[in-house]
């Protein structure tokens, strides 16, 4: 791992010694160590996912390790690969992986070793991962039903998407298990991992599209989503029949673009340095064809700027920040250089980790490219892609240690970058740099002005500072900052971007953005 010249050189992290003791001859089974209490199998799985087709996980949690077999030994070549120079987090700790000395998972091989392993139990927990389409009552219902009599099913959405599905008694619950578990229910997503639920009766206070009472036991709701309908056997291919990609036991099969990247990410698109305003910078990627198009950049197709829609894997878990420093506008102001933030949480309890929700994969992919690693307020950020696929609206929200909420919608923000093709084409793909790019800022600001900003605020202040020529007296102030270090840079841009300035009365929202510049050099900043 390539060191930075602004760290220590002399290091060598625990977990890359404790991997250099444990290793072995390739294998598709992993061994994994160091597993967190409460870590499920869709947790392992959302970690590396992206280095090749899982087909079977198992814990064991009582000595906190796990097996994971990937279909092909170059999947677990890949991920060793990478796990030899990085860390990968797993439910909020640094897991260490080797090889296994099997070659394979032992199965259960029949309904009733199944239930030696899990207890038998006529309900059953389904967990839904990659949900790119929506999963209703009615949907698990039509899979779930060719296995046996199922009597209720209530979706909740705890941890990702995941349902309770009670059958009328527990050999049909087995045989629906042993049938359904790893498939997908469209192709190349929302593929089901199945579990023996704790509880033996699902409770459905009221049916409607979540929750069902299929024995007619439950007071009707609101009606079943009619627009789309079931999404069983739409274009998409339905399980088992034309298009689905896989058949039942053939694996989690989570389908992603490229090789695996950091964190198990999917491979950002090709970085671009558009000059901010003017054709600063030098274009490198070709824009986003169109608005709201299936492009690199910008809103997904269909869902207005700012909308609450995203794509499946466009959350980030952020771990190591500074717990007394960091609030949510602090994550917004850099993670906005990557991508239209959704919705960002600071948890309370689980000192310096978040959520960050982005409204697309390659905004999130982008920025735990970038951030990962990163040195940012005495910390070095580490990032991964989260197994959740949205921050949940729960209603209460605490509180942080400086009175801030820990839970901030920025989905109607003005200050989001990528509302646009136009947005989307001035913002650069880089690493924290030395030097920022600001502009908005008052017109006629002097060197004094914007430095006071800093110091005010508790911020590194810049160690220089070239304002551009102005266009007009009355024209908004722009420029170029240098720090000595990114880090400086970065903490600086957290604490510091979307400053509201107010000289004589008028507002201006102060704006900083990466620049690929040097003093002197002329300038080349995103927007």
């Amino acid at each position: 791992m390539s060191k930075r010249p602004w760290e220590s050189s002399d290091n060598v992290s625990d977990f890359k010694r404790k991997r250099e003791n444990h290793d072995t001859a390739p294998s598709k089974v992993i061994h994994v160590r160091n597993v967190s209490d409460g870590t499920r199998e869709h947790d392992l799985i959302a970690a590396v996912t992206n280095f090749g087709k899982v087909s079977y996980v198992t814990l064991m949690p009582k000595n906190r390790q796990a097996l994971i077999e990937f279909e092909q030994v170059e999947s677990a070549i890949n991920l060793m690969g990478y796990a030899k120079e990085h860390e990968i987090n797993v439910n909020g700790r640094t897991a260490f992986f080797n090889y296994s000395v099997s070659t394979t998972i032992k199965r259960a091989g029949n309904v009733g070793e199944a239930y030696k392993e899990y207890g038998p139990n006529k309900v059953l927990l389904l967990t839904v991962l990659n949900p790119m389409y929506a999963i209703t009552a009615d949907v698990l219902h039509t899979i779930c039903s060719r296995h046996g009599e199922v009597l209720r099913i209530a979706i909740f959405h705890k941890n990702g998407v995941q349902a309770l599905v009670e059958y009328a008694d527990s050999s049909q619950a087995g045989q629906a298990k042993l049938a359904l578990d790893g498939a997908d229910i469209y192709a190349g997503c929302c593929t089901l991992k199945i579990e023996f639920s704790k509880t033996d009766r699902v409770n459905v206070i009221v049916s409607n599209e979540e929750s069902m009472d299929y024995t007619g036991g439950a007071p009707p709701g609101n009606p079943p989503h009619a627009g789309r309908g079931p999404l069983i056997g739409g274009a998409q291919g339905q399980y088992g029949g034309p298009g689905a990609a896989a058949a039942p036991g053939a694996g989690y099969n989570y389908h992603q673009p490229g090789p695996p990247t950091p964190y198990g990410g999917a491979a950002p698109p090709a970085a671009g340095t558009h000059g901010y305003g003017g054709g600063y910078g030098q274009q490198q990627h070709q824009p986003p064809q169109q608005y709201g198009g299936a492009a690199p950049y910008g809103p997904p197709a269909g869902v207005p700027p700012g909308g609450r829609n995203t794509e499946p894997g466009a959350v980030v878990m952020v771990y190591n920040l500074n717990p007394e420093r960091i609030n949510c506008d602090k994550l917004f102001n850099i993670f906005c250089a990557y991508g239209n933030v959704i919705r960002i949480k600071v948890f309370v309890k689980k000192l310096g980790s978040a959520l960050v929700q982005m409204d697309r994969r390659e905004g999130a992919a982008n920025a735990i490219k970038y951030l990962n690693e990163a040195s940012f307020m005495d910390q070095e950020l580490a990032l991964s892609f989260s197994h959740h696929s949205m921050i949940e609206d729960r209603g209460l929200v605490g509180k942080l240690p400086d009175d801030t909420p820990a839970v901030v919608d920025y989905s109607n923000s003005r200050n989001n970058r990528f509302q646009s093709a136009e947005q989307s084409r001035k913002n650069l793909m880089i690493a924290p740099p030395c030097t920022l790019h600001f502009f908005n800022a008052p017109p006629q600001s002097t060197e004094q002005d914007l430095q006071m900003v800093f110091s005010s605020a508790g911020a590194p202040a810049p160690a220089s500072i070239t304002i551009f020529p102005p266009k007009a007296p009355t024209a908004k102030t722009s420029g170029l900052m240098h720090w000595a270090a990114p880090p400086m840079a970065l903490e600086a841009m957290a604490i510091c971007n979307h400053t509201t300035l107010t000289p004589g009365g008028q507002a201006f929202t102060l704006k900083l953005a990466f620049s690929l510049s040097k003093l002197g050099g002329g300038p080349g900043a995103s927007m």
